[in-house]
């Protein structure tokens, strides 16, 4: 985290997303006066790593404070795209076997 003081954090929950905007992960934040490491951040949650090593932890976003120009968004037509190819693959999957199939 940049050398901010407490008056430059904010509560992570506060960090307003356009639609179609999420925030992505991998940024410092302070949580209970702990510096910490933010890995995932969900909808009402963040999954953090308190330090290298040890297991994440899931909080809510209110706890964790972050200094606003640390966070990065990105799309969430990323998220969708790889659904779609998720689909794709499996309905050319599919019509692969039918088409192997002999008819009856």
């Amino acid at each position: 985290m940049s050398e901010a003081s407490t008056e430059e954090l904010i509560p992570l929950d506060r960090i307003a997303t356009e639609s179609e905007v999420v925030i992505l992960p991998d940024f410092p934040a302070l949580l209970e006066g702990q510096r910490v490491w933010v890995t995932a951040v969900l909808e009402r949650t963040a999954v953090i790593e308190p330090s290298p090593g040890e297991p994440k932890v899931l909080v809510n976003r209110q706890r964790c404070l972050v200094n606003p120009s640390d966070i990065r968004f990105g799309h969430i037509a990323a998220r969708y795209a790889a659904r779609r190819g998720r689909e794709a693959a499996r309905r050319n999957r599919e019509a692969a076997q039918s088409a192997r199939r002999p008819a009856a």
